[in-house]
């Protein structure tokens, strides 16, 4: 017996000389009773003690005085036992006594609690007449017994087993890790018969295989539970399955009655195995082992059980009808609806709808209904299978309305393959259909067919019709008219036409719209489309505020592409804002969404991958940014679609980065190309004309690059936003080389007021070299400054450049050719910087500062940090880094 003893605190000793004295050991299922017991008899026998034992069942309950004829076998055979009992007591009390008048005696019942009760009496016999005699009885019961076992037990001395203390489980289990041990008494409550079959498993000392071995416990708990009864097991394992129910569920769950259910947890709280309600199985790795023993058809009852219990009394049932088998009752189909429309999620109520696609229903119409909404929900979650669900419904549900809804939805998936005409006709369908019965939705329809029309140009000639016939509707509910404005204001964004109309949606933004954002079709869409707006507008700020409102909400939801999307469009709005730490971080969220869904390359795929594309080449790991395109089959051939507009205008950025300027002019001019035939000429929204400017300086002809960053000026003027402006003058500025210093001085009068902070960096940077030496520092510091606090590696460490350049210090030529960026790593690394520090401050990765200070050793020809001081001393101003 090993660890056992350690909970007794009070095992009494057991001594020759001593006199009758009773002791009973208290205790649940697999407490140790009978393990201590059996090691008391053992030191009594050691002792000298004659030993006699006797263990009582529930099979012997009958059997009149069943347990002293263990005690004393043979010797009641002569006598009439079903007869009275008084001679039977007598004769046994009179055998005890000479017994002990030879040897002290050791009595030992195990399980007395479930002893006959002749054999109980004949002990509450003896206790009250062998005071005299060196005689110990231990006794061991279960924490409920009855009136008479009370009696019998009531006052003498008890041990109480609660379970091992981790000492005593650390001697039962042997050499271990602590937290093994911990872990094994956590799972069994230090019940040694729980801890003896954990480790019998012989499963690793893991979590894992604490978890492992429940399959080896049930071999021996399910059948040592049965012993107490069919109904006590039946329970037990519906506790196990149903955890935190009541009685009545529960039983239902386990197919018995409340009656029967009561008396079988009434039993198993005399084990020690449930508390009260809520039930739970007390220990863990009985939990375990009792899940283990169900099979995948009793789980599917005993739900299905639960389920029709829970419904019977108006409860919801859904969660339940998950876990089990069809059922083939109309009340199923009721319940599977019914949690479906409760669920925020659209996970959980797609599952609701698939397990009830499981069941036979009663019209190919409802199927079709049930696949719809399916379809619909599926949107949120996988694009693929919602297409696939749609196209399956679409045609065959019987109403006009639920299928013009389905129709809706179905338009989206069809436009993001590439078939916006076919979208736009079954839009066009759909509303007429309705366009009696739900003239609302009959507008919504129409509304969203002019977004996908404007999405692909906002010069076809049909837009204008369309928008017209929207705008004069008498009847238009709030949220479609929000609708509207936000797709004229848009439409207006794309033309460069007034801003004014994108910055009024500023304060008519409903908190509504934030909340369907994440689920209806119509708000993603206007909420979409007024972000984009008011970013291309300079309405950073507050379109930055609606997404941080919106994220909120789809945090609480499963909603993931809804939640991507608005992680990609607050990336670009950061981005934007030159904060590019909260870009990279927003990117890498959306993307590691859609990586999980794969998804492809959908179009709110490439908002992410664009956003994280440009972020990183402004933080100076353009390579990566590469790598990111190459990975998602964007660093060749792009298709027409609108989405890839975005692409080539960002891949251009990043192979301008690289080196690649013919690369990247090519890039941008097919950008061009493409966003001119569509009609959208505002350089707010993308600035493909003075990035290419640039590439055509870096190829040496000023020429084109003179021409189309005039051209950009001109509609930058006309659109009155100073990021557009700002960022289009400082190109021209530098393009007209001598003649460029009035349009470099606008350039920053323009930005110093706007949020544009990374373009403003670069535009004093432009406009430095046009200034007298003497004033040219203060301008490179602000430059500086700002672009450390964009996190903008590249641009920073050309300002830091340009102010040694400033202070009459050696210029970055004279620094063994280190680049711009390997000159601020190596400067931050010489005062003692960590690389993880030099990150921080930079806002790039600790695999970034790596890579520069590995070229920087090579180009130095050092091996290492410790000679980085005295490589570089003398080349910053003051003589020191």
């Amino acid at each position: 017996m090993t660890g056992v003893l350690d909970v007794g605190n009070g095992v009494p000793e057991l001594r020759v000389n001593a006199r009758h004295r009773m002791t009973c050991v208290e205790g649940g299922l697999g407490s140790g009773k009978s393990s201590l017991l059996a090691e008391m008899a053992r030191q009594a026998q050691a002792s000298g003690f004659t030993v006699r034992l006797a263990t009582a069942s529930a099979v012997e309950t009958d059997l009149p005085f069943g347990v002293v004829d263990q005690l004393f076998p043979g010797k009641l055979d002569d006598l009439d036992l079903a007869g009275d009992i008084h001679p039977v007591l007598r004769f046994a009390a009179r055998y005890l006594r000479t017994l002990a008048a030879q040897h002290p005696v050791f009595i030992g019942v195990d399980n007395v609690d479930r002893a006959d009760e002749e054999s109980v009496r004949w002990l509450t016999f003896v206790r009250h007449r062998m005071a005299d005699l060196p005689v110990s009885m231990i006794l061991t019961s279960g924490p409920v017994r009855s009136g008479l076992v009370n009696e019998l037990v009531g006052p003498p001395a008890r041990i109480r087993l609660r379970g091992l203390e981790l000492a005593g489980c650390a001697r039962m289990i042997g050499p271990a890790p602590a937290e093994y041990v911990t872990a094994c008494r956590t799972a069994t409550g230090g019940n040694p018969y729980l801890l003896r079959e954990l480790l019998a498993a012989r499963e690793p000392m893991t979590a894992g295989g604490i978890a492992a071995s429940a399959a080896t416990v049930a071999l021996s708990l399910v059948p040592r539970l049965g012993w107490h009864g069919e109904d006590v097991l039946a329970m037990a394992k519906a506790v196990a399955l149903i955890d935190n129910s009541s009685i009545p569920l529960a039983a239902a769950a386990a197919g018995l009655s409340v009656e029967r259910g009561m008396a079988a947890v009434a039993k198993l709280g005399e084990l020690g195995f449930v508390a009260a309600e809520p039930l739970a199985i007390t220990y863990p790795i009985a939990a375990k082992a009792l899940l283990h023993s169900i099979t995948s058809p009793e789980r599917e009852t005993a739900h299905g059980r639960a389920a029709e219990f829970l419904y019977s009394r108006g409860e919801p049932a859904g969660e339940h009808l998950l876990a089990s088998g069809p059922l083939g009752e109309p009340w199923v189909v009721e319940a599977l609806r019914d949690a479906a429309r409760r669920e925020q999620s659209p996970d959980r109520a797609a599952q609701y709808l698939r397990r009830l696609l499981r069941e036979p229903l009663s019209t190919s119409g409802l199927r079709a209904e049930i696949v719809g909404r399916l379809g619909q929900l599926e949107t949120h979650l996988d694009p693929d299978a919602a297409f696939e669900s749609l196209t399956r419904a679409s045609g065959h549900v019987a109403d006009p309305v639920g299928e013009a809804r389905l129709a809706l939805t179905l338009a989206y998936e069809i436009a993001e393959r590439q078939d916006r005409g076919r979208a736009v006709a079954a839009l066009d369908t759909a509303a007429q259909a309705v366009a009696v019965a739900d003239p609302d939705l009959g507008h919504s329809l129409r509304l969203y067919a002019c977004r996908l029309i404007l999405e692909e140009s906002c010069v076809d000639a049909e837009l204008p019709p369309r928008l017209d016939r929207l705008r004069a509707e008498p009847a238009m509910s709030a949220k479609n008219a929000l609708f509207l404005d936000a797709l004229l204001a848009f439409r207006d964004c794309l033309r460069g036409q007034d801003p004014a109309r994108a910055a009024a949606l500023v304060g008519v933004v409903p908190s509504t719209l934030v909340e369907g954002a994440a689920g209806d079709i119509i708000d993603r869409a206007a909420f979409t489309h007024i972000v984009i707006a008011l970013m291309i507008a300079d309405e950073l700020e507050p379109a930055l505020r609606l997404c941080d409102a919106a994220f909120a909400v789809t945090a609480d939801r499963e909603v993931p592409v809804a939640s991507a999307q608005v992680h990609s469009l607050r990336a670009h709005i950061c981005l934007r804002l030159g904060r590019l730490a909260d870009a990279e971080a927003a990117g890498s969220a959306a993307l590691e969404i859609f990586d999980r869904l794969k998804l492809g390359r959908q179009r709110v795929v490439t908002l992410a991958v664009t956003a994280l594309c440009s972020t990183w080449a402004e933080m100076g790991d353009p390579g990566r940014a590469l790598d990111l395109l190459t990975a998602h089959r964007l660093d060749g051939a792009v298709p027409a679609a609108r989405r890839f507009d975005r692409v080539l205008y960002h891949r251009g950025i990043v192979r301008a980065r690289l080196g690649d300027h013919g690369g990247a002019l090519l890039d941008l001019l097919e950008c061009g190309r493409r966003l001119s035939k569509r009609g959208v000429v505002n350089p707010s929204g993308t600035a493909w004309r003075s990035h290419a400017a640039e590439e055509y300086l870096a190829l040496g002809r000023p020429t084109e690059a003179l021409r189309l960053v005039e051209e950009e000026v001109a509609l930058a003027r006309r659109w009155g936003r100073p990021r557009a402006l700002g960022n289009a003058l400082r190109v021209a500025g530098v393009a007209a080389q001598e003649q460029g210093a009035e349009l470099l001085a606008e350039s920053v009068e323009v930005l110093s007021d706007s949020p544009a902070r990374l373009q403003l960096a670069r535009s004093l940077l432009g406009w430095g070299p046009f200034l007298p030496p003497e004033d040219r520092r203060p301008v490179y510091r602000r430059a500086y400054d700002l672009a450390k606090l964009c996190g903008a590696m590249p641009v920073m460490t050309t300002a830091a450049n340009e102010l040694r350049a400033a202070g009459g210090r050696r210029s970055r030529q004279d620094s063994y050719s280190l680049t711009d960026q390997e000159m601020c790593v190596a400067s931050m690394a010489v005062r003692g910087q960590t690389n993880r520090e030099i990150a921080a401050e930079m806002s790039v990765t600790q695999r970034a500062v790596e890579q520069h200070l590995t070229k920087v050793y090579r180009k130095l020809r050092i091996s290492g940090r410790a000679e980085l001081a005295c490589a570089l001393r003398g080349h910053w101003p003051g003589g020191d880094p």
